[in-house]
């Protein structure tokens, strides 16, 4: 019989041109879709983080367990290029000089006391990946404060990653916190900040949320291909991090724009956002955004499943015979995420299309019905959070 491995995947509150990038941008877009599924469109993830965790465990993979991970994730064959790329990527992402901006992640894995892993896996994930490595004995119940000690020592400000139910049955626990905290380059003024109506797809009000306005030069789009607006948000002074908001355009449901983002990349959505302040200059737009909240814990596994991830989930088939001699297979892969919009910044209805056509008058983005959000860091236009905002709270 198989002994169980738990892979726990948790990113804290978020105060929200390598070629490798590609990869993990193009999956978070796939990934949010599977997501939100499961959590009936309201949702927050960190693709990033998901990525880093298993970019990792693919080296631990051999078989068709490898090859369904290589082909969701978009990971080159060669195992080489996999740990340079993705030393490339993690180090563009999170080298900030920006002011107003701090981005952490960071990698652990627990072993129990008598499980033994393989010596070429436990250096790359050590040295290629930089993860703190930690023997417990997991049959103690103290060893999700210990492992939770670990994690807090190296700065993480978050707390209670793992519970002690999580080391029964278990034989290695990895974990990758992320944490994002970014300060608007243009705060929202909160004195006008007012409680205002957010509808629903069907136009009928769904609740109500505290609106944030402000009025200034951002970097604003119609993209018809999307049937959507499009909005950049810039964090702190460097211009290397940004909120980027998709609005569907009126009578667009979020599912009819999101099968357009299979044709339309986020790429396009940029170079399309920059020339059109080449093309129509910089112009004030009028900018009303909620503040809000979202909190979001859901297993993995089904929106794995959906990307074509299957056998490492299934006793009989797993393969992880890189990792140990031991028949192990992932009982769950769990990811928690929470995301802040503020005034301040992230602690993680347009009119119509010929009020923008010719930029003749200030463009409204009236963000008063569901919509996606993006946090990206732009050199490698990585997605480091993206959700959808579907359930107003007041906030």
């Amino acid at each position: 019989m198989k002994t169980v491995i738990l892979i726990i995947y948790f990113i804290s509150t978020c105060y929200c041109a390598v070629e490798f990038s590609e990869r993990p941008r193009n999956f978070s877009i796939e990934l949010l879709y599977h997501t939100q599924l499961e959590t009936e469109g309201h949702v927050v993830i960190s693709p990033f983080g998901i990525w880093t965790l298993i970019t990792g465990i693919a080296l631990g993979t051999d078989g068709n367990s490898y090859k369904q991970i290589k082909r969701a994730f978009r990971l080159p064959k060669n195992n080489n290029e996999l740990t340079k790329g993705y030393n490339d990527i993690v180090n563009a992402v999170q080298a900030s000089a920006t002011s107003g901006v701090t981005l952490t992640s960071g990698n652990f894995m627990f072993l129990d006391k008598d499980f033994t892993v393989n010596t070429e896996f436990r250096y790359t994930v050590q040295i290629d990946f930089g993860a703190r490595i930690q023997e417990l004995d997991f049959s103690n119940p103290n060893s999700a404060t210990m492992a939770n000690r670990l994690i807090q020592s190296t700065g993480a400000q978050v707390s209670n990653v793992l519970r002690s139910d999580d080391f029964i049955d278990s034989r290695m626990i990895l974990t990758n916190v992320v944490t994002f905290k970014g300060l608007w380059n243009s705060p929202f003024n909160v004195s006008h900040t007012v409680v205002e109506p957010f509808y629903d797809e069907n136009k009928k009000v769904s609740g109500y949320v505290k609106m944030m306005y402000q009025s200034g030069e951002f970097p604003y789009s119609n993209v018809p291909n999307l049937k959507a607006f499009a909005l950049e948000l810039p964090y702190g002074t460097a211009g290397k991090y940004s909120m980027l908001v998709i609005l569907p355009h009126p009578n667009t449901k979020i599912n009819d724009m999101y099968r357009k983002l299979a044709e339309v990349s986020l790429k396009e959505i940029f170079v399309k956002l920059q020339s059109d302040v080449v093309n129509f200059g910089s112009v004030e737009i009028d900018v009303r955004l909620p503040r809000f909240k979202i909190s979001t814990n859901v297993a993995m596994n089904k929106p794995l499943n959906g990307m074509g991830v299957v056998d490492i989930f299934q006793p009989n088939l797993a393969n992880f015979n890189k990792i140990t001699r031991e028949n192990i297979f992932v009982s769950s892969i769990i990811h928690k995420a929470e995301i802040e919009v503020t005034e301040a910044g992230t602690v993680a209805t347009a009119t119509s299309t010929a009020k923008f056509s010719d930029r003749t008058f200030s463009p409204l983005f009236y963000a008063n019905r569901p919509f996606l959000y993006f946090i990206i860091e732009k050199s490698t236009l990585t997605v480091i959070f993206n959700g959808i905002y579907s359930k107003p709270t007041i906030f």
